[in-house]
């Protein structure tokens, strides 16, 4: 349908006169009757009574109908040139592991929305091996993970690390500052798995058969079990940082500390077109955002 004869027939029905519409639009009337027919035709239908000498206009009630229609036209005509005129949007889709989503990563996207970065983000929680995954099918377009995973098509490097403390209740515990390994009851911890690594360095100091005060599978758990009286847990530096500003907590030292817990970044090798821009402002902001964090270190 010709857009140009639809917004003839409403400037007709704004004017109310073909002659008026004519001088509007700055074209014949015989134009105007022209247009007119030509949508009435394509339209198979009357849309103005043709009453000689009358010179207002009068529609059909086909007519009143149509002025809906034809406005709806219009609007689609003004947004298909807004979307054809605009830059498309910068938009990333990022899973990470949900630890970092949490403790890490929710800062940084908050500064990012504060300061007006031109992107738009989606953000996801899953398993490092869901992250995998996601990534080999183009479901995300940039992974955050504490463990790597071999693959053909995706490429993973490490991009910072932190250390491990001891966390436990400020009125219901009695760790000092600086705590050894084996000094502490396992059967007092609320464990967490952080990676292979610290598995191996949690093996060395205590029987893994041994029974546990309770074992969560996401770090926030930690909070709702720490004030029972002499329970301790282990975790990141940024993590435990995180719990004391929410409710009282004690920070222990381990003087015979697990290795730092990695974080790595992983893309595809391909990635899309599309997210090639997103990704490299993302990560030049992470890469600073990192630089100037008091708990996180640049891996090495």
């Amino acid at each position: 349908m010709d857009i140009l004869n639809i917004k003839t027939f409403l400037t007709i029905v704004e004017t109310q006169s073909l002659s008026k519409a004519s001088e509007k639009l700055f074209v014949s009337q015989s134009t105007i009757s022209a247009r007119l027919n030509a949508l009435e035709k394509e339209l198979n239908t009357t849309l103005l009574k043709r009453q000689p000498g009358k010179k207002l206009v009068e529609l059909t009630p086909k007519g009143e109908e149509f002025i809906m229609i034809a406005k709806r036209w219009t609007a689609l005509e003004k947004d298909t040139h807004t979307w054809i005129s605009k830059e498309p949007p910068l938009r990333l889709n990022i899973g990470s592991v949900d630890s970092i989503n949490i403790y890490i990563l929710s800062t940084l996207l908050n500064q990012m929305m504060s300061s007006g970065t031109p992107l738009t983000i989606d953000v996801s929680s899953h398993s490092s091996i869901q992250v995998f995954d996601l990534l080999e099918s183009y479901d995300i377009d940039i992974g955050l993970t504490s463990r790597l995973i071999r693959s053909n098509s995706l490429l993973g490097e490490p991009v910072f690390s932190e250390g491990m403390v001891l966390v436990s209740s400020s009125t219901n515990s009695h760790y000092k500052d600086k705590v050894h390994p084996q000094d502490l009851d396992v059967k007092n911890e609320i464990f967490s798995d952080w990676g292979p690594n610290f598995q191996v360095w949690h093996d060395y100091w205590w029987d893994p058969a041994e029974p546990k005060k309770i074992t969560v599978d996401t770090a926030g758990l930690i909070l709702q079990f720490i004030n029972i009286p002499n329970t301790w847990a282990i975790v990141p530096t940024n993590i435990a940082h995180a719990f004391k500003n929410r409710q009282p907590v004690n920070i222990s030292e381990l003087l015979v500390p697990p290795d730092e817990r990695i974080y790595y970044k992983v893309i595809h090798r391909y990635p899309k077109p599309s997210s090639i821009n997103a990704l490299k402002i993302f990560q030049e902001l992470l890469e600073e955002f990192i630089r100037n964090h008091p708990y996180l270190k640049v891996a090495k």
